[in-house]
């Protein structure tokens, strides 16, 4: 399924049939890839991160998920697994995102990623015509999305060509 389609899904709960919100983002851990959060825009405006732990189902309809504990405050949700930090809650988004090689080299802009619903893995990420392996990212951050340059291992060596000759 695609980011882009997701957007603006009714997220309901399963245990009540509330409504927790809509899909206003996505919070994407780049070490995996997959995705680790929905973002949501509550009622009232009011944004929230819904822990993909959270998710039970993404359907065509709506996204069904569990509401966090009564004890949890606003906007203090915890994920289970790994905790999200701060820096990937705020800079975790793929849409829009600039995308650069490891080497440096400009691919152009996200315009969309392909997700599997039932795990949160992120597929491939789609940057204009190109569709790029989502397996090869290596960072995400405030600046941009980092993909390993075609071609190379992930495994390689990453030192510094000609360091120490002299």
């Amino acid at each position: 399924m695609l980011l882009t389609l997701a957007l603006g899904r009714k997220v309901v709960c399963v245990d009540d049939a509330s409504t927790l919100g809509t899909v206003s983002g996505f919070v994407v851990r780049p070490d995996e890839p997959r995705l680790a959060a929905l973002r949501l825009r509550r009622p009232g405006g009011r944004g929230a991160v819904l822990p993909w732990a959270r998710v039970r189902a993404v359907g065509a309809d709506a996204v069904m998920a569990v509401a966090a504990p009564a004890d949890a405050a606003e906007g203090t949700e915890k994920a289970e697994g790994p905790a999200l930090s701060k820096h990937a809650v705020k800079h975790g988004e793929v849409l829009g995102k600039r995308v650069l090689t490891d080497r440096g080299e400009e691919v152009g802009e996200a315009t969309d990623a392909e997700f599997d619903p039932e795990s949160g893995a992120l597929l491939t990420v789609l940057v204009g015509e190109q569709t790029l392996d989502a397996g090869r990212m290596t960072g995400l951050g405030s600046y941009a999305l980092v993909l390993r340059a075609a071609g190379t291992s992930p495994d390689a060596d990453t030192g510094v060509a000609g360091a120490g000759e002299g």
